[in-house]
Parts: C-alpha cells; structure tokens; sequence
C-alpha cells in the first residue's frame, strides 16, 4: 500500500494503484543483481553499493513498453512465419 493505493489517493486519483480487473496496469519487473555497482548523486559524488535492482521489462497500460532482454518475445526458432517475410 505504500507504493500503490496510498499514493494514488493522495494525488486525488483512486483509480490508480492497484490491480484489478479493468484497473488500469502500470508495472515493472526488477531483478536483484548482486555486484559492485557506483550510483552517482545529483552533486556528482558516488557511492558504491553491492546490490541494485535492475529493470526487466514494464507494462503501462497492460501493454510492454520496455522488454530490453526480449522476455515476451519467441525465440527464433518459433518465430512465426511473418517473422521471416521482408516488409518490401
């Protein structure tokens, strides 16, 4: 709720904020990645840390937006046929 319903109600939108059916869905998908990572702060110093969350994909409005890794697509194998047609 810290992140979800509550925020949404205090920018006057009740709407947001949660999954239902027909609720909008905005969501991301993060991995924790074990490392030595740097993160730089707005005064340009940086701090290293040994764990960050790395995004895999996000939906916005149910749709993927982002999928840099190609989670929802198929492998070439099983591809479909299209796939393989030039579009000229």
């Amino acid at each position: 709720y810290r992140s979800t319903v509550t925020p949404a109600n205090e920018i006057g939108h009740p709407e947001l904020g949660h999954l239902s059916v027909g609720a909008e869905a905005d969501v991301a998908l993060f991995q924790l990645q074990e490392g030595e990572f740097g993160f730089v702060d707005c005064g340009k110093a940086k701090l290293v840390g040994t764990q960050k969350l790395a995004c895999k994909m996000t939906l916005r409005a149910g749709k993927i937006v982002f999928d840099a890794e190609g989670l929802s697509m198929p492998l070439w194998p099983e591809a479909p046929a299209a796939y393989w047609q030039l579009p000229w």
